[in-house]
């Protein structure tokens, strides 16, 4: 079993979170909850926290206070912070001080387990769904790549877009067993909490996410495994990490130490004629034989973009299961809520508010835009774009990644 990730909960309204923890642990996360920022900080500086999820305004210490401090730690951990309406511009500062996402008030406990999965590189449950389902080329490319790496104790690096069933086909190439257990290792600051002698496995989730220090760091860690007697290493990143690496010497090194065996995951969208088969997969066993798609929500789900990919597939099945064929249609494309452009100023205008209006929408489709500006101002140099935006580099790199807007695929 991998070490669970441990998730600080932050808020002074006690019951919301309260329940927000049950539901953490509910879904096999060690969640702890603090009810304000000066508690929450003496747990951080105890150490072995992994993701914070705070609200911003709390007394006597707010959530930008909590993040200052807890991003100084000798390990910071990751933040994701709640706003509301009336904090969007602390929102902005929270992202300027290296808070990983944001999610706007309400939130919703299955938004927030979105976010932690995407963070740390978790995918929904697929019941068992293989990554190679399905008769397709690249379903047979994947297929023969697969069954030539189990045969190898090789290092392996999967590439592959967030949601391509990364973290499934690593523990595929190594299934878990008593005395050949599978460890994930989330972060080289963690390693002294994970058996890195034993056999078996050790995962290593988005490895291209890491600042460069902590991939110097990682380097480290692989160099002191026992390439006989140690765990067989299985890493994961997004496609183009191999070919940017040779840009920063520590990308490099590791890439060296890692992609000796290297799989590649095709995005759901290059493969939509395995549509049939996954969904198939996914509902076998789980619901009655007679789910299943008709003939137009079929030509719907292969004409999608699965921006989620196998993970947004195994989430809409999920929704058949429990609310029978209908949950099969996708929803209606509602229209943008993008931030409007001024051509004279270059600023962005105010949205109109109107039902139907999304704030998370909008901050998403204003940060992004943002991102885009900021690439064509550098030319993509990630360096100066960090330096325009005031973020720091692993945090860039997490943004870029999660609008897709990262062809270099690493940092």
């Amino acid at each position: 079993m991998s070490d669970p990730t441990t998730v600080l909960v932050v808020d002074d309204n006690r019951s919301a979170a309260d329940a927000l923890g049950i539901v953490l642990r509910r879904n096999n996360y060690v969640a702890e909850v603090a009810y304000d920022g000066v508690s929450a900080l003496g747990r951080l500086r105890a150490g072995g926290v992994d993701v914070v999820l705070t609200d911003l305004r709390m007394e006597p210490m707010d959530g930008i206070e909590l993040l200052r401090q807890a991003r100084a730690l000798p390990t910071p951990p990751e933040v994701i912070v709640f706003t509301g309406f009336g904090t969007v511009d602390a929102a902005v500062e929270a992202m300027r001080l290296g808070a990983r996402d944001f999610l706007t008030k309400p939130v919703s406990p299955s938004k927030v387990l979105e976010h932690l999965g995407r963070l740390r590189g978790d995918a929904a449950p697929t019941h068992g769904l293989r990554v190679d389902e399905g008769k397709s080329a690249r379903a047979k490319e994947v297929a023969a790549q697969v069954e030539a790496v189990r045969k190898s104790r090789a290092p392996v690096l999967i590439l592959g877009e967030p949601g391509s069933g990364r973290s499934e086909l690593a523990r595929a190439l190594h299934p878990n067993a008593a005395d050949r257990p599978v460890r994930a290792l989330n972060h080289p600051s963690r390693a002294g909490e994970v058996d890195l002698r034993a056999p078996g496995a050790l995962l290593l989730p988005n490895v291209d996410l890491l600042t460069p220090q902590d991939q110097v760091a990682l380097v480290q860690v692989l160099n002191g495994l026992d390439p006989v007697s140690g765990p067989r290493v299985i890493a994961w990143a997004q496609p183009g990490f191999v070919e940017h690496a040779p840009k920063d010497p520590a990308g490099h090194e590791l890439t060296l130490r890692l992609a000796v065996l290297v799989v590649t995951l095709p995005p759901l969208r290059e493969r939509v004629e395995d549509i049939p088969a996954l969904l198939t997969a996914l509902l076998a066993g789980r619901a009655p034989a007679e789910l299943q798609p008709t003939d137009a929500q079929l030509q719907a789900l292969m004409a999608h973009r699965w921006p989620g990919n196998l993970r947004e597939l195994a989430a809409l099945a999920e929704r058949a299961v429990v609310f029978g064929a209908s949950a099969l249609s996708l929803p209606p494309s509602s229209p943008p809520h993008a931030a409007a452009l001024s051509p004279a100023s270059g600023s962005l205008t105010a949205p109109t508010l109107e039902e139907g209006f999304s704030l998370q929408e909008h901050l998403e489709s204003v940060e992004r835009e943002i991102l885009v500006r900021a690439q064509e101002q550098t030319k993509d140099d990630r360096a100066a774009m960090s330096r325009v935006l005031g973020v720091e580099r692993n945090t860039l790199r997490y943004k870029l990644n999660k609008y897709h807007l990262n062809p270099k695929g690493g940092g």
